[in-house]
């Protein structure tokens, strides 16, 4: 047994050097061999002119075999890789585009031996335009003591796409933003997102919106009505059915605020027959927010 020790402790420094020297020499092996690899690259449209609109793309991406020394492809970045067809202008209907490798821009010593599908489909349609609603979606909460309001946009923008696509759009919106990050008012570029980037475009592509900030009040409502939904109201029993709320806003229109701008339900669809204690749900008009429902929960009874 010390023998073998011995055998395995001696010149433990030499065999380490023999194992990286191998090791250098089994890597410059690797990496001078040459590989086909196969990676899956989006396609997309860059935007028609105002005249066309891109209907349908027939392959959302391409299997491409790219050959090339190991460490010539340890330069790709697959991520990085995409097919952005230039859409041509003229008549309308169904176009056939040739893929090009070179759009990929590879390092030079990578090559594509091959493309599945190596073309697409395009379906262009007669590009028309509407005025929509334009709308700013937030996140997070002003600095406490705060009010935050944010001015309504340009009442509305222009949406383009096929005639079809512009019947089922819906308002479209802004990229979101960050009520914690703002600190003084001011005005905010905001960039604007149409429903899906492939079917629209909007224009103006970006916005401002006027940022305002001001003391921060509350106001208590009594006696507010609560009402169960989801359910046919005979069958329920509820106690209490009023509630008092306090609400927070702006100090220059908290006073505004009436007991009808105010929702407050309490959701029992789904429920077997039975007895709950629920909380209720309130909805108020934007800029203002719950501080407080009393009670917290009602003794809800389903027949």
């Amino acid at each position: 047994m010390s023998l073998l020790l011995r055998i395995v402790t001696q010149n433990v420094s030499l065999k380490i050097l023999a194992l990286l020297i191998a090791f250098f020499f089994w890597a410059v092996a690797v990496l001078d061999r040459t590989y086909d690899v196969r990676v899956a690259v989006p396609i997309s449209a860059a935007k028609p002119s105002g005249r066309q609109v891109v209907t349908d793309i027939d392959a959302k991406n391409t299997m491409v075999t790219l050959e090339g020394k190991g460490r010539d492809l340890l330069g790709v970045r697959p991520r990085h890789l995409t097919f952005q067809l230039e859409v041509p202008d003229g008549k309308l209907g169904t176009r056939q585009l040739q893929l090009s490798p070179a759009a990929l821009k590879l390092p030079p010593d990578v090559r594509v031996r091959a493309l599945d599908p190596d073309n697409v489909e395009l379906k262009l349609g007669a590009a028309s335009s509407r005025k929509v609603p334009v709308q700013v979606p937030t996140k997070g909460h002003a600095p406490s003591g705060v009010a935050l309001s944010v001015n309504d946009p340009p009442a509305q923008v222009s949406l383009s796409g096929t005639e079809e696509d512009l019947r089922a759009a819906m308002p479209v919106q802004t990229e979101t933003l960050d009520l914690a990050t703002v600190n003084a008012p001011g005005r905010r570029r905001l960039q604007v997102i149409p429903p899906d980037d492939a079917r629209y475009s909007v224009e103006p592509e970006s916005i401002d919106v006027v940022i305002e900030l001001e003391k921060e009040v509350a106001r208590i409502f009594l006696g507010l009505p609560v009402a169960p939904v989801g359910i046919d109201p005979q069958r329920i029993e509820m106690d209490p059915t009023e509630a008092q709320i306090a609400v927070a806003g702006p100090a220059s229109s908290i006073n505004t605020l009436k007991h009808t701008d105010i929702t407050a339900q309490v959701r029992v669809s789904g429920l077997v027959p039975g007895d709950y204690q629920l909380a209720a749900e309130i909805t108020l008009p934007p800029g203002f927010h719950l501080v407080k429902c009393e009670p917290q929960l009602f003794d809800v009874t389903v027949k």
